[in-house]
């Protein structure tokens, strides 16, 4: 019978794979180019796999671990990118080897994300900085059209 790892010891083990197919004109927009030199050189630098489609639609693949060493070099750090992914497009996350990510791991993860989350209590002017390498974060929805939200390198959990 084989030993069940648990999810630290998977994660040490195993690589996450990203895998998204974008349309040419999806690819267009969302990089703001049509030359492709300028994607290819965009994807080296970010250490991102390019395949170009017949139909010049793209295949990204990006390869990362799980866990990786913090900054301060003391602790391993927990990549959370797997949680949103696998809530909005599950189907583009597995491992390196292309096996599934199981269920009960996803599950695991978002119980214990849930469990140490501390909700921040709003008041008007507030401004929070967040070192994303240091605290796992993420945002709730709202509803509030008299609200401005400024990001920066993230994905809003809203529509503009």
């Amino acid at each position: 019978m084989a030993k069940v790892l648990s999810t630290k010891e998977l994660f040490s083990k195993k690589k996450l794979k990203f895998n998204v197919r974008i349309s040419q004109e999806d690819w267009h927009k969302k990089y703001q180019t049509d030359d492709l030199n300028q994607l290819e050189e965009m994807c080296l630098k970010n250490n991102t796999h390019l395949t170009v489609n017949d139909d010049q639609s793209i295949l990204l693949e990006y390869i990362s671990p799980a866990i990786i060493p913090s900054r301060c070099g003391k602790y391993q750090v927990f990549i959370n990118s797997l949680l949103p992914t696998k809530q909005l497009n599950p189907k583009i996350l597995n491992f390196e080897d292309d096996s599934e990510i199981p269920e009960e791991v996803v599950s695991e993860l978002n119980e214990i994300a849930e469990k140490i989350t501390t909700e921040i209590s709003w008041r008007k002017g507030d401004i929070l900085m967040i070192d994303n390498t240091r605290i796992l974060h993420g945002r709730r929805s709202f509803a509030d059209d008299q609200r401005d939200i400024y990001i920066r390198l993230c994905s809003p959990a809203f529509s503009f």
